[in-house]
C-alpha cells in the first residue's frame, strides 16, 4: 500500500472522527437521533472504507485477526485513548439505561412515552423525551468516534510489520 493511500485513508478516518465529534457536540444543542440519523449512512460507509483495508494489510492470506497485537508499535497514548473512548461509550449506555431503562422514547397517540417491545413503560414529558433522544444521539456519536479512532491511528502510525508487508507488495 502506497504512502499516499495510507494518507488518504487517514484523512477519511480523521473526517469520520471530526464529523462524529460535531454530531456529539450538536446533541447538547437540541439535536436528536431522529433528525440526525442521516449521518449514519455516510459514516457507516466510511468505516468500511477505512476498516476493510486494515485486514488486507495485516493478514492478507490469514483468516484470523490479532487484536492483541494490533496496537503494537504505536505510541502508548493510542491504546490509552482507545480505552478512554470505550469507557465513554459504556458510560453513555449506563446513563441511558439508568434514565430510560430498556425502553425507547417514542410518540404513541400524541403522547411521549417510553416504549419497550410494544409495552408502554412510562409516560414522558416533552423534556424527558427530548433528553432521551439527545442521549441516543450521544451514544451513537460516541460509538462512531470510538469505531473510527483505531483505524485513524492505524493509518497515521504505520507499524513496522505493516510497513514491511506494504513494501513487499
Amino acid at each position: 500500500m502506497t504512502p499516499a493511500t495510507r494518507r488518504f485513508l487517514a484523512c477519511i478516518s480523521t473526517c469520520g472522527v471530526a464529523a462524529s465529534v460535531f454530531i456529539y457536540i450538536e446533541s447538547f444543542s437540541g439535536a436528536t437521533i431522529n433528525n440526525s440519523w442521516i449521518w449514519a449512512i455516510p459514516l457507516g460507509v466510511g468505516l468500511c472504507v477505512v476498516g476493510i483495508p486494515i485486514r488486507s494489510v495485516e493478514h492478507p492470506s490469514s483468516q484470523s485477526f490479532d487484536w492483541k497485537g494490533f496496537a503494537q508499535g504505536m505510541p502508548r497514548w493510542v491504546v490509552l485513548g482507545n480505552y478512554l473512548l470505550v469507557l465513554v461509550v459504556i458510560a453513555h449506555f449506563v446513563w441511558y439505561y439508568l434514565h430510560g431503562g430498556s425502553g425507547v422514547p417514542t410518540i404513541i397517540d400524541g403522547q411521549y412515552v417510553l416504549n419497550s417491545h410494544g409495552r408502554i413503560l412510562k409516560v414522558l414529558t416533552q423534556t424527558e423525551y427530548l433528553t432521551l433522544q439527545e442521549e441516543q444521539l450521544r451514544i451513537a456519536a460516541s460509538l462512531i468516534i470510538a469505531s473510527y479512532y483505531m483505524p485513524m491511528m492505524y493509518w497515521w502510525f504505520p507499524r513496522a510489520s505493516a510497513t514491511s508487508s506494504m513494501n513487499t507488495s
